[in-house]
């Protein structure tokens, strides 16, 4: 069997959703199960509802109600077009809101949102686009079957980030979910949502949606976890720098974790953990164009033709630097340096220590400005504003001395201010001013990939 999970962009209105539905349909030989993220942009409004609700703003909160039940109830309009077909499917999702409305009265009239209420009312959107998808999977002869991910997807009691029980989910999956499968059933669930095991509803934090695939993947041995955004996969670099990007075929977990950390959004690596670890294809496709290929994330990409996977980038840096003006040796000064840092809210990128001195790579903004200006009285300190850092990504460059050899020599060609090589060994960085990214990402693809396939 498969696991299939649809990002909210590829069920974010009704047309999506068919196509979604058909993709599923196609697969049905393979014993899918389905995982569904909310519509594109619910989350968000239950975000703003549950903030709404939890100042007492009736004003605010109204217009948002309107909104949700407004996208999904064109969905659901556009998904049927008789009456009879959406009948049904109405009235569950009236009782939906009007549960949902129930939840935020009860906020609006103590004042506050409790991690655990906010959790129970994140979940309604995974819980609504699910029966969505699963009503026109029957439309197309698919028997399809809505499952509650409450049911399945254990959880600890951290509210906001849950971490999923694989072991227990692991029997919940073979008391609910294999029996439907072997009676060959296409099991729907809405992604991001568990509970605990008292049945508290819980969320697995943003971007969950990609959590659950991979855990209920691991706990029934999938075959393979298939992802479908709104993208074509992983590419060689980022399409609006260099438009000739490819898709790469194959990366290795340890180059998407650090593809992820600098500065590539198409996948979290740690939600798909579960499934890497014991071995699981996790592929990467766009649900516009189902026939291609997409990205597979593999345990290893040994063997792949190019010698690295990706050029990686990332803008809205600034560079610290605190220097030793006596040149005395200081063995507390990155420790002093790092809890300046943290006590103004700041996260390094990137940190490059010697006895002499420290050079992080911030978030540019106030922060980064506040930490300079405390560690001024620790030494000779530079904020150098509006950084970028690039990133070439390569499992080879762990084994590879001439590799990582070409990559010093490419970043010299680019003036690079700050070089670092990540604590993986897999990805190697170079900061430079914002102004010089654009021409530097062109000009390491072109050396890396030239005119060729990733």
């Amino acid at each position: 069997m498969i696991v299939q999970k649809f990002g909210g962009t590829s069920v974010a209105n009704a047309d999506r959703i068919r196509a979604a539905a058909e993709i599923v349909r196609s697969h049905a030989a393979r014993r899918p199960v389905v995982v569904v993220s909310a519509l594109a942009g619910v989350t968000d409004l239950l975000v703003a509802a549950i903030a709404a609700a939890g100042a007492g703003r009736l004003d605010a909160l109204e217009p948002i109600l309107a909104d949700l039940e407004r996208r999904h109830r064109w969905a659901l309009a556009g998904l049927f077009e008789n009456a009879r077909g959406r009948h049904d499917l109405a009235l569950a999702l009236d009782e939906r809101f009007e549960e949902l409305r129930q939840l935020l009265r009860a906020i609006r009239v103590l004042g506050e949102a409790t991690p655990r209420a906010a959790d129970t009312l994140l979940a309604f959107g995974e819980l609504l686009s699910s029966r969505l998808v699963e009503a026109q999977l029957q439309a197309r002869g698919v028997a399809a079957l809505w499952v509650d991910p409450t049911q399945v997807v254990r959880t600890d009691a951290r509210f906001g980030s849950a971490e999923p029980d694989l072991e227990a989910t692991a029997e919940l999956c073979r008391a609910v979910l294999v029996p439907a499968l072997d009676s060959g059933l296409v099991p729907v669930l809405g992604g991001f949502v568990g509970a605990t095991a008292e049945g508290i509803p819980t969320t697995l934090g943003r971007g969950g949606s990609d959590t659950t695939a991979a855990v209920l993947g691991a706990c029934l041995g999938a075959e393979e976890i298939q992802i479908w955004t709104d993208v074509d996969g992983i590419l060689t670099a980022d399409p609006r720098l260099v438009p000739s990007a490819s898709t790469v075929a194959t990366v290795s977990f340890a180059e998407a974790a650090e593809l992820a950390h600098s500065g590539a959004k198409v996948l979290h690596p740690a939600s798909i953990a579960p499934a890497v670890e014991r071995g699981i294809p996790v592929q990467v496709r766009n649900a516009a164009r189902p026939d291609h290929p997409g990205t597979t994330v593999l345990r290893s990409a040994r063997g792949r033709r190019a010698e690295v996977a990706s050029i990686a980038s990332r803008q809205g840096l600034a560079l610290l630097c605190v220097r030793s003006v006596d040149m005395r040796h200081d063995p507390d000064r990155l420790a002093t340096v790092l809890a300046a840092v943290r006590r103004n809210g700041v996260t390094p990128a990137l940190a490059v220590a010697s006895e002499l001195g420290v050079a992080l790579a911030v978030a540019d903004g106030p922060s980064a400005a506040a930490a300079a200006h405390e560690l001024a009285v620790y030494g000779d300190v530079e904020l150098h504003t509006r950084r970028a850092a690039v990133s070439v990504v390569g499992e080879r460059l762990t084994t590879d001395a001439g590799l990582r050899a070409a990559v010093l020599s490419a970043f010299a060609e680019i003036s690079a201010e700050m070089l670092s090589t990540g604590a993986s060994a897999t990805g190697m960085t170079a900061i430079l001013p914002e102004a010089s990214l654009e021409p530097a990402v062109r000009a390491l693809h072109g050396r890396f990939f030239g005119g060729r396939e990733g």
